[in-house]
């Protein structure tokens, strides 16, 4: 609160009115409803902002976990975020005086100075000297301090939700990364068992042939599936070393092996029915481009403020003396203040240049602003669209698994009674193979467009991002 009040008292005993337009919030059209979402009904939605708990996999959320402190991604945009906060020290630390302290001792010495001609004191001589002196201090009346200040402050505050927007895409990034991995791995036990199946088929088949019981055509076609079979496992094989190539990077790591859970095991969260389009508020990309729009406003009043009349202050108090004992007791005094104003009379239309070039830029920060808010509300949409689908299609498959399991436990018992051959009761164990794959991949596209909404609405509906309000004050953090 002292901090405040002495920020408050300074700045207005110190500058004027501050001249360029202040910021006013862009209209934007926006739904109060999503299209392919329930009208709200629910006032109290929550989710914690840590989403990925909500797939009650503790595989995931270490690894998760993990990234947030070792991804280079992320410690980059922190860098960043480090980077702007002392631009920002140095912007506002113009509102106030610069003073330094300085002090010196001189000791000189002249002998036979009358041999010279020269009115010399003989002897040694020393100077003792300490001073007070503030630097070139720009009187802020027409607000062009205040104005960089505000830019600072908003480029800063843009950063630290840059930043967030990075860490959310790197969390989603490695959620999604970790589900194809589990997908992948339970494709290749499928697989497996698909390679084995075929293979008994083709050794069945050889017999069969061999003894006359059928065509060579079928044999070949059995051999063809085993040969499928294989390498449709290769390419599983070779699809995960590529993703587990993915996911070490995104986790920091030298290749390395990776444990994941079954796809199984990992919950499918429900989404809430109704979602109000408030949550996108929360979105860090939309709160970012708001802060770029403020520091485009500001930079207009910096430029406009080229027009008015520039007023410096520099001044000096110090002491000097000859002898030390002089300097400490009674010292001779020196001050001197210079006050200096530069007034602009002709810039051959670079001032006005500058200002439309910031309004352009400010005009720019607006159609952009708009746009992340579009593409937001778009994006979001389409994410409530496909997680909807998709987890009706994992309904689909997993009704077209059970009634193809019911089948194969019914072809097993038929060929133990010798009413159907041991071939078709395989070529039903590989239709259920082939559903068991199609029920893998369902899952894995539900928990991804799962993961793509969480992304879509900034990471969680219970609590917004928090940034460090910066002070006024020198070096505030």
């Amino acid at each position: 609160m002292h901090k405040i009040s002495l920020s408050l008292i300074l700045t207005g005993l110190l500058t004027g009115c501050a001249i360029g337009p202040d910021y006013t919030k862009p209209d934007v059209a926006v739904p109060e409803t999503f299209v392919h979402n329930e009208t709200n009904t629910t006032s109290n939605i929550a989710v914690e902002s840590t989403w990925w708990k909500s797939f009650n996999d503790p595989l995931l959320t270490q690894a998760i976990e993990e990234a947030l402190t070792t991804n280079y991604d992320i410690q980059s945009s922190r860098a960043s975020v480090d980077a702007l906060l002392g631009q920002f020290d140095q912007a506002k630390s113009y509102l106030y005086p610069q003073i330094n302290a300085n002090a010196s001792s001189d000791r000189k010495g002249v002998d036979n100075a009358s041999n010279g001609g020269y009115q010399l004191r003989e002897g040694i001589t020393s100077t003792y000297a300490g001073s007070l002196s503030l630097a070139s201090y720009e009187i802020d009346l027409f607000g062009k301090v205040r104005r960089a200040n505000e830019a600072a402050r908003a480029a800063l505050l843009s950063s630290e939700y840059a930043s967030q927007t990075v860490k959310l895409s790197i969390t989603s990034s490695v959620a999604a990364s970790y589900v194809k991995l589990s997908s992948i791995q339970s494709q290749i036990d499928l697989a497996r068992q698909n390679v084995a199946l075929t293979k008994e088929l083709v050794e069945f088949n050889q017999l069969k042939y061999k003894h006359g019981v059928i065509a060579e055509s079928v044999l070949l076609q059995s051999i063809s599936e085993h040969e499928s079979a294989k390498a449709t496992l290769s390419a599983l094989e070779a699809s995960k070393t590529a993703e587990e190539a993915t996911f070490n990077t995104l986790l920091g790591r030298n290749p390395s092996p990776i444990q994941v859970s079954p796809i199984d095991s990992i919950a499918l969260p429900k989404v809430p029915e109704a979602l109000p389009s408030s949550l996108l508020s929360k979105r860090p990309d939309i709160a970012s481009a708001e802060q770029n729009l403020i520091a485009a406003n500001a930079k207009i009043g910096v430029a406009k403020a080229a027009y008015f009349p520039s007023i410096k202050l520099t001044g000096m108090l110090g002491v000097q003396s000859l002898e030390l004992s002089n300097f400490v007791s009674n010292p001779a005094r020196i001050w001197e203040i210079t006050p200096s104003i530069s007034v602009p009379i002709f810039s051959a239309g670079r001032i006005a240049g500058e200002i439309k070039t910031a309004e352009a830029d400010r005009n720019q920060s607006i159609a952009l602003y708009k746009k992340t808010i579009v593409s937001a509300f778009n994006d979001t949409d389409n994410a409530i669209a496909q997680t909807s689908k998709a987890q009706q299609q994992t309904t689909f498959q997993l009704s077209r698994t059970a009634a193809i399991e019911k089948a194969l436990t019914q072809s097993k018992l038929r060929y133990h009674v010798g009413t159907i051959s041991y071939s078709d009761m395989l070529l039903v164990q590989q239709q259920w193979l082939q559903a068991a794959q199609q029920l893998i991949i369902a899952k894995q596209n539900a928990l991804i467009s799962t993961i793509s909404l969480y992304k879509a609405l900034g990471g969680g509906w219970s609590e917004e991002i928090k940034v460090p309000e910066p002070d006024l004050l020198p070096a505030g953090r």
